[in-house]
């Protein structure tokens, strides 16, 4: 076959079957039989898979074998000869098989989000393995066609040379590349899951485990990164005040997020392209948050489509969705009806990326990703990368007017993501949102802004008002906490700024640690999002590395808090950190 992580073929791709499958193969044997203490959805959806006649997904490289069509799967419309595909190598005329399926892109050349180059350095080849790793599953069903790509049908049954002619060509680079992926993955697979005790193993052995492309895509960061490394860093000058001799055998970090129910004070900070780490890509996001309780919150830039992460949805369970604003306004209007029709619990508009940032990682290797330093095709002629491709729709001039527009679509809770003064914190508020994400986009747009962290305590000296009222007093003791020594914490005050409605705050970039997460709660955020993190989890090991990963996350969370001698996330205050550095308040 030609392609790289597909899934198998079966009828129920034409029958619109939702992707319902295990762990491909090639993915840790740990992974597939973990001890997660979490209620198990996979067993489950392995039954529902085989009964609907679906196969469990293969991992597949680019590779020189035979190309073999499905002929599983009764034909569509009239047959495409090969030779027909080749002709179209030359001319006004564009074509490409994906899937074993004939397609002309003449007409969506220049509406491609990734440009026209990548499709026309490819014409009149089987183009599966490129387009398996970035695009939705269901991307080319009725319905979810571009109007511009003309669907012409089935190639048809042609010889091994035949076919031989429609091939991609592969460099012996690309080759090595392909083989070194799967020899990490066989070690993975001997190692299992329980190699994997803390967040950054998952990074450690996500590294050789995915390609080059993938791995600087995760990985990047604006610029020299410096902003990415301040994000984990500045998470060390805040110190915890632990208090001692409390009863912690009992210990429950659940909470709510905007009004959501959560197993843990955390939520999957949304991300995309997860399939070029794993076949199934944000499914196994989804998946795995449903099974642990968590929140996932969903990217438009997606490598699964909304709807087959819909589908995969638990009953009850809540998702966030970020919203990146289109600049095509009526396009951008049919996606929030969609997100209200989705029934989700918040949207989180990006406000911190009207341009995509300079990312170096990801520019150098931008060519392999679209075919060819790597060996694929020819170099497209731009620099762009794959996140700035990504990035050729959104509206640049998207500005605080439009929280109004947004607000008149929808009912659902709104945020703004991207908070980094605390001027926007304020005028969040005033706008009417629903809460902030205090974000630098995990410092992958303008490098050398300050770390999320030390927006959160900007906001804490200048506008504590936003904070719930038991979050504006000082770090560290206080007169209240002397004179009550007995207590936890010292009692909270009445509210004396008078805050008219509930506004929540949210913080993401650079967390690893559960103690991270305790310190930015003792801080007044009501939640912390964990982006990278996660798909270096999925990219190990599916559904299960996310499991593993939340498993790790609620352990560490947990210990922070009994150590600390809380055992209620209502428990912890500002009181139980001091941030070293940081000038005494008045109380």
């Amino acid at each position: 076959m030609s392609r790289l992580f597909a899934t198998a073929r079966t009828s129920a791709r034409r029958a619109g079957l939702g992707l319902r499958a295990g762990l491909p193969a090639g993915l840790p044997a740990g992974a597939r039989s973990s001890s997660s203490s979490w209620s198990r959805g996979g067993s489950k959806r392995s039954a529902l898979a085989l009964a609907a006649g679906v196969a469990s997904p293969v991992l597949y490289f680019l590779t020189r074998d035979t190309i073999e069509l499905d002929t599983s799967v009764p034909p569509q419309g009239k047959n495409v000869s090969v030779a027909d595909v080749v002709k179209r190598r030359d001319g006004d005329e564009v074509w490409v098989v994906i899937d074993g399926e004939v397609y002309d892109m003449t007409k969506f050349l220049q509406d491609h989000p990734g440009g026209p180059d990548i499709i026309v350095a490819n014409r009149s080849r089987d183009v599966t393995p490129l387009f398996k790793p970035r695009h939705p599953s269901d991307q080319l069903f009725p319905g979810h066609l571009p109007a511009e790509v003309k669907h012409l049908g089935p190639l048809a049954p042609a010889s091994s040379d035949e076919l031989e002619a429609i091939k991609l060509e592969i460099s012996a680079e690309q080759l090595a590349e392909d083989e070194r992926v799967l020899t990490e993955r066989k070690k993975m697979d001997e190692r299992g899951l329980g190699v994997i005790v803390n967040m950054k193993d998952f990074e450690k052995f996500a590294e050789p485990l995915l390609s080059k492309v993938a791995w600087a895509y995760y990985a990047s960061a604006g610029d020299d990164e410096i902003t990415k490394l301040a994000n984990a860093s500045a998470y060390q000058k805040v110190l915890f005040r632990p208090r001692v001799l409390r009863r912690v055998e009992q210990c429950d970090a659940s909470t709510e997020l905007m009004g959501s129910p959560s197993s843990l004070p955390i939520f999957i900070a949304p991300a995309a392209m997860a399939k070029l780490g794993h076949p199934l890509g944000e499914i196994n996001l989804t998946r795995g948050a449903g099974s642990t309780g968590i929140i996932q919150g969903i990217s438009s830039n997606a490598s699964c489509s909304m709807d087959e992460m819909l589908a995969e949805r638990e009953p009850g369970q809540p998702l966030f969705y970020q919203l990146y604003v289109n600049r095509d306004r009526a396009k951008a209007e049919e996606l929030v009806r969609k997100i209200d029709a989705g029934k989700f619990n918040a949207i989180m508009l990006t406000a911190d990326a009207p341009v995509g940032g300079k990312r170096e990682r990801d520019i150098r290797l931008k060519g392999e990703f679209e075919g060819p330093a790597g060996g694929v095709a020819v170099k497209s002629k731009d620099t762009a990368g794959v996140a700035q491709a990504m990035f050729a729709g959104v509206d640049p001039n998207l500005s605080w007017d439009d929280v109004a527009w947004l607000k008149s679509l929808t009912n659902i809770p709104v945020m703004i993501k991207g908070v980094q003064t605390v001027e926007d914190a304020l005028l969040a508020y005033e706008a009417g949102c629903d809460g902030i994400v205090i974000s630098n986009h995990g410092g992958r747009q303008l490098d050398t802004t300050r770390p999320a962290l030390d927006v959160l305590l900007e906001i804490r000296r200048l506008a504590p008002h936003l904070l719930r009222p038991e979050f504006r007093t000082p770090t560290g003791p206080s007169p209240d906490s002397l004179a009550e020594p007995a207590r936890l914490t010292p009692k909270d005050r009445p509210d004396g700024a008078g805050m008219p409605r509930r506004f929540e705050i949210f913080i993401d970039g650079g967390v690893s640690r559960g103690t991270e997460v305790v310190k930015a709660l003792c801080l007044g955020v009501n939640g912390v999002g964990i982006g990278r993190g996660f798909l270096y989890a999925q990219s190990v090991a599916g559904e299960e590395g996310v499991e593993h990963a939340v498993d790790i996350m609620k352990a560490e969370i947990e210990l922070a808090m009994r150590l600390l001698g809380a055992t209620r996330i209502a428990d912890l205050r500002p009181c139980m950190v001091e941030v070293v550095g940081e000038a005494p308040r008045p109380a």
